[in-house]
């Protein structure tokens, strides 16, 4: 019969033999998490800015909303951020900061009889449709919505 002394291992040598490399395992498993945790962190951290980057810009005389806009109107909205950001046939667009510091507003506005606020999410897209017209407001580098004239660089015109 052949010696089958060096097929022989105890249970107790293979477990010794073994254990080094699951812990070495582990330890890659445990390094690679913390690494995939710390970027999804830094990575939200950076995504938490406001998409739009009219915002950066300091207010100027044109960002005044019109004087007739109803007190009313910025229940929603933070009215003080108001940036206008074009017209749009007999229509004036604003955008604004949203009452909730995740939103976004938009205002469109042609006279004290024809206009609309609205305000959403600002990961958009949001929209508003009235008598002052039907608009989309899109963050920085969103594609176009189909069929709509870009406004400016967040607000497309339907129709």
């Amino acid at each position: 019969m052949a010696d089958s002394s060096v097929d022989s291992i105890s249970q107790d040598q293979r477990s010794a033999a073994i254990a080094p490399k699951r812990s070495s395992a582990r330890a890659r498993l445990r390094g690679g998490i913390a690494v995939a945790c710390s970027a999804f962190l830094l990575t939200g951290c950076i995504a938490s800015g406001f998409p739009y980057a009219v915002f950066e810009e300091d207010a100027q005389p044109a960002d005044e909303l019109p004087s007739e806009l109803p007190a009313y109107a910025g229940d929603g909205a933070d009215l003080e951020t108001a940036r206008f950001v074009g017209e749009y046939d007999d229509s004036s667009l604003w955008l604004m900061r949203g009452a909730e510091k995740t939103d976004i507003c938009i205002l469109a506005w042609q006279d004290e009889a024809a206009w609309v606020l609205g305000c959403g999410f600002a990961s958009g897209p949001v929209g508003i449709g009235g008598m002052a017209g039907e608009f989309t407001v899109l963050p920085d580098g969103m594609p176009a919505p189909e069929g709509t004239t870009q406004v400016s660089e967040n607000v497309y015109a339907h129709g």
